[in-house]
């Protein structure tokens, strides 16, 4: 029988990762059943990568130095990517448990009906993990530039590309148009489909596109940005960092690996 792994999420960001290994890996079920209190609730999470028990404690402490709890966004960069990738699904669904506890019908408590789903006892709803869909796009002019923004809430100096969330009634194209219009002010054509990111930050899909100027001068949507201009190759300002779709999508545009 394979071993569980455990992803045991700790306070508002973190997760205990095993460092005793080349690079930090998810820990089995066993190694830190010890350190576990008493009655900690799991939740039992199927990837394809491994099965996995997630757990979320306010606080957590080990005298085993081979187990530390770190910050989650950061391990991108150095936990292996389907690890990293089965312990995104772990935090999402220990999120959706944590917030999914009463039937928004009729408040009774919910019970477990499959691995990714819930049930009323009292009135028969049934209730799924959410995913809120948001849109992130490459908007280029000409061959040798493309949109770049600094929004409000950017904890750096670097600058990203045009995103928001899609409305209700909107398609993910008429959610591009519409998010590079109110940030920026430009209008937008050739609205092509890229590729998409799972962002448990708690519950998100990031869905990326390229689109291609077609008009209008810069005027930024202040309460929401800082700055907005086109940059030419070679002289791009401070970048997001590597686990974003947002870099990979800036990436691929520069030519970098």
């Amino acid at each position: 029988m394979k071993s569980k792994y455990l992803c045991l999420f700790v306070g508002r960001g973190q997760m205990v990762v095993k460092t005793s290994a080349d690079a930090p890996a998810l820990p089995t079920l066993d190694e830190l059943a010890d350190s576990l209190p008493a009655g900690t609730k799991t939740i039992t999470v199927h990837t394809g990568e491994a099965d996995i028990e997630a757990a979320h404690l306010p606080q957590w402490q080990s005298a085993n130095p081979e187990f530390s709890a770190e910050d989650f966004r950061p391990l991108f960069l150095t936990m292996p990517h389907p690890a990293f990738a089965a312990a995104c699904k772990a935090k999402q669904m220990v999120f959706w448990d944590e917030q999914s506890r009463f039937c928004p019908e009729c408040g009774s408590p919910l019970q477990p009906l499959t691995d990714i789903s819930k049930k009323c006892p009292e009135c028969g709803h049934e209730t799924y993990p959410p995913i809120s869909p948001a849109i992130i796009v490459r908007v280029e002019r000409g061959q040798d530039e493309i949109l770049m923004v600094r929004a409000r809430n950017f904890r750096d100096d670097h600058y990203g590309l045009v995103a928001g969330f899609v409305e209700v009634g909107e398609s993910l194209e008429e959610c591009v148009r519409r998010e590079v219009r109110e940030e920026t002010g430009l209008e937008i054509t050739d609205i092509k489909y890229w590729g998409s990111q799972p962002w448990p930050f708690p519950s998100g899909l990031m869905v990326g596109f390229v689109a291609q100027y077609a008009g209008g001068q810069i005027k930024i949507q202040q309460e929401e940005l800082i700055d907005a201009r086109f940059f030419r190759r070679g002289q791009l300002p401070a970048l997001p960092g590597k686990m974003s779709i947002a870099r990979q999508l800036i990436d691929e545009w520069t030519g970098q690996p």
